[in-house]
């Protein structure tokens, strides 16, 4: 296989070897692109999902002071990076 630069007629021949590697990281470089987004702030409902927990585990974590939170209103928003280093055992 070869390709051919600025189309000036020059072809590089190119190992398959190496264009695999290309296309593979091309693929990965793409796919980071379309995860989603992680937002700051998280609902009880996505901690507990992070957790692998019911509601009221969070909860409980809220009221014993081992998780600090936001208010907003009646919602109730858990950064992101409180709670990653809860489950390091920072807290």
């Amino acid at each position: 296989m070869s390709a051919t630069a600025n189309g000036d007629g020059v072809a590089i021949p190119l190992p398959p070897e190496l264009i695999e590697a290309v296309a593979a990281r091309v693929a990965e470089m793409l796919a980071e692109r379309q995860r989603p987004a992680e937002h700051e702030l998280m609902s009880v409902d996505e901690a507990a999902e992070l957790l692998r927990c019911r509601r009221q585990r969070v909860y409980d974590l809220l009221s014993q002071g081992r998780l600090p939170h936001l208010k907003d209103g009646a919602r109730v928003l858990i950064r992101r990076a409180e709670l990653l280093s809860y489950l390091e055992g920072e807290r």
